[in-house]
């Protein structure tokens, strides 16, 4: 079970909640409540969707990288509702801007066609497999 950061508003972080059951959720709703948690304990993985806190997924990143004691922590953003920034060209600068400040990935709902919440957690319980090696 990995302690994880969820950033996102509610009706996202319904779909995380279920997409990461069974694992330990701390759940912030503005970047203020996730850098308190973040000051407050310890996280395997820290994951934000898109339209966190009136799209503020990479000013949280941006803070996340900053920080020496949170750096190690990979950050994934992500688009857990498909109808959410529909725009291909608009995803795809959000995954290059993603990678360009150091998150682990960014992941896309949309992109698994069979069972997307559980093919996303097999890519979220991947990351956290290889940060625990790594780490």
């Amino acid at each position: 079970m990995a302690k994880i950061l969820v950033a996102a508003s509610p009706e996202p972080r319904a779909v995380l909640e279920r997409i990461l059951a069974g694992h330990a959720l701390s759940c912030a709703e503005t970047t203020a409540q996730a850098e308190q948690f973040l000051r407050e304990r310890t996280f395997d993985l820290i994951i934000c969707t898109i339209v966190f806190d009136e799209s503020k997924m990479f000013e949280l990143l941006r803070l996340t990288k900053s920080r020496p004691e949170w750096q190690r922590i990979p950050f994934v953003g992500a688009r857990v509702r498909a109808h959410v920034l529909r725009s291909r060209t608009a995803l795809e600068a959000a995954a290059l801007t993603c990678r360009e400040l150091g998150a682990a990935a960014f992941l896309d709902i949309a992109d698994y066609q069979v069972e997307p919440e559980r093919e996303m957690r097999n890519a979220i319980d991947g990351l956290l497999d290889t940060a625990s090696s790594i780490g």
